[in-house]
């Protein structure tokens, strides 16, 4: 108790200049780190509002099959890099992907081929589907959905804030660095 009389007291002598000079300076540095705070905040919840989710698949229906890119994000992603390859090459375009893994395919063509191309630097919006190869039913198209299994698609992307993610097999990863793009590897160009 007597400490609080010895407190009391230095405030009476205190010069009120100074107390309220400190609680503005109190004042002041909780208002900084709440506005700190607040952007912080603000900053993760404009990277979710922004975060694209590319994943591939495979579609099959009557007409024939494919491969298709879906983004199910909230944010448009951007394709930077896109590589199709198997165990031992990477591949140009679709045409040489047929010739390789069906190379006694002589009907296989543009005329039962659909196509995106190359898909470089396109910005795939919120709930778009983006059909990389679709192939109509053919005896040729049967046997080649068996070896086309064999093809690994690795597509690289970026949203608008430049994070980046690479999808290899279904679903995407993110990567700390810009994707890399090689022109020897990359698909479409």
């Amino acid at each position: 108790m007597k400490k609080w009389y010895q407190f009391i007291d230095w405030i009476k002598s205190a010069n009120i200049n100074i107390i309220v000079a400190f609680t503005a300076l109190l004042t002041s540095v909780c208002a900084l780190y709440i506005s700190i705070q607040e952007v912080h905040i603000m900053r993760t919840q404009q990277k979710a509002l922004m975060f694209p989710y590319l994943t591939l698949g495979k579609i099959y229906n009557s007409d024939g099959f494919g491969i298709r890119l879906k983004n199910s994000g909230n944010g448009l992603a951007k394709i930077n890099s896109y590589k199709i390859h198997n165990d031992s090459m990477y591949f140009k375009d679709w045409e040489q992907v047929v010739q390789i893994l069906a190379p006694e395919a002589k009907n296989i063509n543009y005329s039962i081929i659909k196509t995106s191309g190359g898909i470089q630097d396109e910005i795939i919006t919120p709930d778009e589907d983006l059909n990389l190869i679709f192939l109509q039913w053919t005896d040729e198209t049967r046997k080649l959905e068996k070896t086309i299994k064999s093809l690994k698609i690795e597509i690289c992307y970026s949203s608008l804030l430049d994070d980046y993610w690479t999808v290899q097999g279904k679903v995407p990863v993110e990567s700390s660095k810009k994707c890399r793009v090689d022109l020897e590897m990359e698909f479409g160009l």
